[in-house]
């Protein structure tokens, strides 16, 4: 296991940066490697020195450090920090470890660290078996309006990129915001029931009402329950009918 927890905090206000690091000495495990003022610069101390940690102040100039999230071709915990609560939803729904409101108290901030240390423990000690392929009838953890549900995996009806998260809509028409990648969703979902489309969609086959050819060597695939067609690249098109057509 990693002993040190390497952090970036990033807000435009000096002094809150400063009273943030000072609070972060108490915490032998985290070690801030970075810190930047604006959306720019966070951007790029985040993909030079790649934290583990990303203390981030919602606003950054204008700029959202949600919007900044999906800048960055990696998955870093993440504590938000405002002086409002008007985006702790918004935080939740990207799987955000803690949402803390200005100013920052030792004691809060102690268990917002808290929350992160078990989330590391977790993730260093994923196994093999972790990283299986799920079966259909697999059940898995999944967040409803910032309530945990047991879902199983033949549920989902189709699954779509958004920035560095996946929504996950499920055939009752639920829908969940997860903190996983379309790469790690296909690596895990059972290829006989779900297949890639695009590089931003899965869908579970056992839902598919009909897929037809459309401009350019590309298709359109429609889903029960489900109006709008979705669109099928060129490639994935091509292997969808060198797999299943008869």
């Amino acid at each position: 296991m990693k002993n040190v927890i390497k952090a970036v905090i990033a807000d435009d206000v000096e002094s809150m940066r400063m009273v943030l690091k000072k609070l972060l000495t108490n915490f032998d495990k985290i070690q801030v490697v970075g810190e930047a003022s604006d959306f720019k610069q966070a951007q790029d101390v985040i993909q030079e020195e790649k934290p583990d940690l990303l203390f981030l102040d919602i606003d950054l100039n204008g700029l959202t450090s949600i919007d900044l999230l999906s800048k960055i071709d990696y998955k870093p915990m993440v504590i938000f920090i405002s002086s409002y609560s008007d985006f702790a939803i918004k935080a939740f729904e990207l799987n955000a470890v803690d949402y803390l409101l200005k100013p920052i108290s030792l004691d809060r901030l102690t268990k917002a660290v808290e929350k992160v240390n078990n989330k590391w423990e977790e993730t260093d000690n994923w196994s093999d078996e972790a990283n299986a392929k799920f079966g259909p009838d697999h059940i898995i953890l999944l967040s409803f309006d910032n309530k945990l549900s047991f879902v199983r995996i033949n549920e989902i009806n189709y699954i779509e990129a958004y920035g560095n998260y996946t929504k996950v809509y499920l055939a009752d028409g639920r829908l969940s915001v997860t903190y996983n990648s379309i790469k790690i969703w296909d690596a895990r979902l059972p290829e006989d029931v779900f297949i890639q489309i695009h590089r931003s969609t899965i869908i579970n086959l056992q839902n598919v009402v009909r897929i037809e050819k459309w401009a350019n060597d590309t298709g359109r695939l429609f889903m029960k329950g489900n109006d709008k067609p979705f669109e099928v690249s060129r490639n994935y098109f091509f292997q969808i009918k060198k797999k299943y057509k008869m």
